[in-house]
This record gives C-alpha cells, structure tokens and sequence, in this order.
C-alpha cells in the first residue's frame, strides 16, 4: 500500500475541501479525490490509498454536506487510488446508509486480474517509483471490484444534478472523467494532471500517446468552464485551450519521432535530435514535473518498433553479471576509468561520467576498484537526482542510493 504521508507520496492531494463550484468539491484523498451533490446522494471519484484516511476526510466533508454516498467511481485502475473503498462501505453501515455503488470502466476488470497476477512485480515497480521499501507494500493488493462498469458512458442522476461519466482513455485505456454538463465542470481524473502528459514512464507498460490527444480534444469539445484535473488547482481560464494546446503537442510530437525513425535513427538518436517549439512545451501545464519529454519521444518509438536497439551485442546478450566482469577483466588500468569518471563530474558532465563509471561499477565481485566504482556512481546518480525535474527521474536516480 502506498504510504499515506503527504511529504513522501506525490499522489495524496491537498487534505482541506476544497470548494469548486456549490455543490462540487475535492476532498483530497488522492489527488484531487472528487465529492458531488446530486440531490439523490454524493458522488465520490477514488477513494484513496487507505480505508483509515477515509473517516477524517469525510468528518471534513461533512461540514459541507450531510448527503449519503451513493456512488463510488474509479477514475482509473492504479494501484492504491481505491485502497480507501471498504472505509466508504464501513461508514455507510454506521449510518444506517445503503451501501454505496462501486462503479468503473469495464476495462478496470482486467487491469485490476492483471495486477493480482503481477503483484510482486508491481511491489518492485511501485517500490522503486514511490521510493519506499517493498516490504511496505501488501502481498496481494487489497483490491475492490467494481459492482457495475460501463463501456462508453454512463449518465447518473434521474433528478437534481445530472452526472455523466465518459471512458477517457489517456494514462491508462480504463479512465473515467466526469462531466456536470449543468455546470459545465470537468473532472478530466488521469487525463490531465497539469504537466506533460505521463506517457513512456519508464517503468510501465505502453501508453499511446495519440489516442490521448484524441480524448484530449473530445473532452475540449463539450467547451468546459472549469477542468479540474487530476492534480493541482481547478483551470478556471483558458481550459479548453490547454486541453487543445496538450493534444496538439503529442500530435507535433509523434509525427516529429516518425519522421526520424523514417530516416533509420535509433531511439537515442531522436531524442537527442529534437528541437521543441516553444510555443507547444514551453507552457506551464507541459511542465516537466512528473513525466519528461524524453520518456514520450521513447513511448513513441517503442510503440512502432522492437526492444533491440541495433547492436548486435545486445542481441542474444550474456547474463548481466558476466558480461560486466568480462568488460571489468579487459581493463588493465582500472584506476584510470575512476580517474575520468572523476574529472567528468567535476567539470559537470555528469551523465558522461556515469556511461564511463559502468565500466567497472556492474561488474560482480568485492575488487577494490569494483567497490570504489559502485560508490562513485552512488554519488553520480544522487547528482542527476538533484538535476532532475521529473519526480520519476528523481525516483530511478535514487534507487541507486
């Protein structure tokens, strides 16, 4: 289970209710976790990473309003965002309520077997994104299926408010948004999270980055007032145009990685070779703060070509130990590689110290250069960690802490 402090997991959002429009609020429970008065009960989007979160969130909610929960809707199907559910059901049972409605795409179904099947996978994956010990991280996942899913979309709410949930494929091909067409409000859930959209993390599967821009578009095409999105403020100005700005920029994206691997580059090559327009990235809602433009450039490619990356070595490779050891054993002065990886990051350069430092530092064994190696990129990868933005970049550089 992901921890449930605020300072060391990016995803539990702001703990106050936040009121969005009257009736309409953010409850904070993992990111911008979503509570909606519909006049036949309360309509709550994910329910976060742990049922003891759930009581005093709803203590708070409840200064604001006293209707039942009837709906619990999955924005999408990652781990830990509905951890929170059985707190839901608890508290309804307490209060002589009926048992609220768990509800999510059809799609969250398979994700949600696939994770069971994976677990151990995922608690390594998780351990290394979310820098904590695997061992905080439940065996099998406390999981809640849905008790109704839908396709396409689904329209909640005979009377008072009416409530619409729309698939949204983006992150992930189960999201759900929710639109209050009354009000013109949109929850935009995985869809949005104000930066660059999260495509090509590097430790996920493959994400397709045009079809998020085609949700991207059809969400701008109801012309909300306001976007909520799944985490930061509520964009009250100008939200068409970032959902339009955003899928204009995957689009400029993809066709720029096309046109160069048309040109027979590697992978390393286009992301290196492209040149960002301004106009598209430079932006505040494509800042850098969780994704990176690189990990969409490798998404990209990744979804039009093969793992191998053209070097016949890497083909039908040794195992990873002995082929360090053997590029260990043919270097007859060992000091000189500690030396240059040395004079590479004290002149700044610090990535190109750390391609020289794996010379050494992947090889197996106790060997005094081996061990000084394995030190010396410690202290290189918690340099990049400090250089990077991404909060994933930061996460994989530490990992080797």
């Amino acid at each position: 289970m992901l921890t449930t402090n605020a300072e060391t997991n990016p995803l539990l959002g702001q703990r106050e209710v936040q009121t969005v429009a009257p009736g309409v609020f953010t409850i904070g429970l993992q990111g911008n976790s979503l509570a909606v008065e519909t006049g036949q009960g309360l309509l709550v989007v994910d329910a976060g990473p742990a049922p003891q979160l759930v009581r005093p969130a709803l203590d708070r909610l409840r200064k604001h309003t006293d209707e039942p929960v009837r709906w619990i809707v999955y924005s999408h199907g990652h781990l830990g965002y509905n951890y929170g559910v059985p707190g839901f059901l608890e508290a309804a049972e307490e209060r002589g309520e009926a048992r609220p409605t768990v509800i999510a795409h059809e799609n969250v179904v398979r994700r949600y077997r696939r994770y069971l099947e994976t677990a151990g996978l995922q608690n390594h994956l998780n351990a290394r994104q979310f820098r904590r010990p695997v061992e905080d991280f439940p065996t099998a996942p406390p999981l809640t299926f849905p008790d109704q899913t839908y396709t396409e979309s689904l329209t909640l709410g005979g009377t008072g408010r009416t409530v619409r949930l729309l698939w949204s494929p983006s992150e992930t091909d189960d999201v759900t948004a929710v639109w209050l067409p009354g009000e013109r409000i949109l929850y935009a859930s995985a869809a949005v999270i104000n930066g660059i959209p999260n495509i090509g993390t590097p430790m996920r599967t493959l994400r397709d980055t045009v079809r998020w821009a085609d949700t991207l578009d059809r969400l701008a095409a109801l012309d909300p007032a306001i976007v909520i999105p799944e985490f930061g403020p509520a964009i009250r100005e100008g939200a068409v145009e970032q959902l339009t700005a955003t899928a204009a920029a995957l689009r400029w994206l993809r066709g720029a990685v096309v046109e160069r691997l048309n040109q027979g580059m590697a992978v390393d090559e286009v992301v290196h070779d492209i040149d960002y327009p301004t106009e598209l990235f430079d932006v505040p809602w494509m800042a850098e703060n969780y994704g990176h433009r690189d990990f969409v450039v490798r998404d990209i490619a990744r979804s039009e070509s093969g793992w191998w990356d053209g070097n016949p070595t890497h083909l039908h490779p040794s195992r990873p130990t002995v082929a360090a050891g053997v590029r260990a054993d043919a270097i007859t002065d060992k000091q000189a590689v500690l030396d240059q990886a040395g004079r590479l990051r004290d002149e700044g350069r610090v990535q190109e110290a750390l391609h020289v430092i794996d010379l050494l530092a992947m090889a197996p064994g106790d060997d005094t250069h081996v061990a000084l190696a394995r030190k010396l990129k410690s202290d290189l990868c918690a340099l990049r960690k400090e250089q990077a933005t991404s909060y994933v970049s930061r996460s994989c550089y530490g990992s080797a802490d």
